[in-house]
Parts: structure tokens; sequence; C-alpha cells
């Protein structure tokens, strides 16, 4: 797993019984040969003895590496700074990253190629529908047309996964107008069928 950065996300892990033949191989060349083995998520670099992060909580743990994260934004001498209290100890081994200005530079040739796709790579397919026309702009469909009671050009925006079907009239006025106008056809074809 990897979190915002990209960078893996340190857990704890189980140990397997590979895992513990590793750990038998260590105490030996400790013991036997007097070698510095590291013991723990992370080398101690020349110190050896107990880490202190071994004895913390999941949630504890996580919590510091998230708050050494956070406060790398914040300047040493900064008196919002927020004041950690640690325990004696190794600190986190992440070490948060230091923010500064991003510059981007890129070939101008390669710059006006791209926009001069762009354009082809925005609008994408269309096609005409009932009363309309439908055109996939990026991640949105855009239906342009004429209202069906008033003739006035209007559009209409959606997202492009959505299926259904699209409104014919501009507003809510010119939909209660087109509904009377059928409720008063229907009527009074039901009252040419009743007089037969």
């Amino acid at each position: 797993m990897y979190d915002d950065n990209g960078a893996p996300i340190r857990r704890r892990t189980r140990l397997t019984d590979e895992a513990d033949e590793l750990r038998y191989l260590a105490l030996e060349l400790e013991t036997d040969h007097e070698a510095f083995v590291s013991r723990g998520r992370a080398p101690w670099r020349g110190l050896s003895g107990h880490d202190p992060l071994d004895d913390l909580e999941d949630e504890e743990f996580g919590e510091r590496q998230w708050e050494d994260w956070h406060d790398g934004m914040y300047d040493e001498d900064d008196p919002e700074r927020p004041q950690r209290r640690r325990p004696s100890g190794r600190g986190v081994d992440i070490v948060p990253p230091v923010v500064g200005d991003v510059v981007v530079r890129v070939d101008p040739a390669i710059a006006a190629a791209f926009a001069a796709r762009q354009p082809d790579a925005e609008e994408g397919p269309s096609w005409e529908v009932d009363g309309g026309r439908v055109t996939v702009v990026g991640d949105f469909k855009v239906w342009a047309g004429n209202c069906g009671h008033c003739s006035t050009p209007f559009e209409q925006r959606r997202p492009a996964s959505q299926r259904r079907k699209w409104r014919k009239s501009c507003s809510r006025e010119c939909a209660k107008a087109v509904d009377r106008a059928k409720a008063r056809e229907r009527m009074a074809a039901q009252r040419g069928t009743d007089a037969a």
C-alpha cells in the first residue's frame, strides 16, 4: 500500500517461520561473532539496544508518523510549530519533506504541438437525438437544441455516465405549458370518442 505521495506505508508484520529462523541467525551472529544486527523496522545505524518504536500501538505509531510528516511544513523557528512531546529514544525514520517551489520547463515545440491537439482531445464524438445534438466534452455530455415550446436555443450538461432522457423545454414554465397543451389534446380526443 502507498500513501498520497507514492511512498510505501509502513505497517506491522507478523513473523513467519523463515523470519524466526532469521532472528535466531541474527542472535547467533550477535552473540558468537560480536556482529551488529539491526532490530526493528529500520537500521539503527551504529546503535545497539531496544527500538522504542517497537513498543508503540499501531494507532500511536501512525499518529506519530503523521505528526512528523505534518510538522515538516513548519519552519524550525516558527512559533506556531506544534511542540510534540516525545519519549526518549529514536524518532520516526521518515524525514518530512522540504517544501519548495517546483519549476517545470517544457520545450516550446512540444507545448505548441500539445496546445494544437488539445481542442480535438477535449471535443469528443457527437450525435443527433430527438430535438437536439449531444456532444461529449471531457467527462460531460452537452445537449444543445431548441425548446419544444418557445423554440429558444439552450444547452444542458450532465456527466457522461448518465443515460436518461434529455429535457425538451428550457424552463419550468415551458414544461408546464407543454403539459397543459398535452392535457388539452388528450381531453379533446377523449371528448371526441365519448361523442361518437
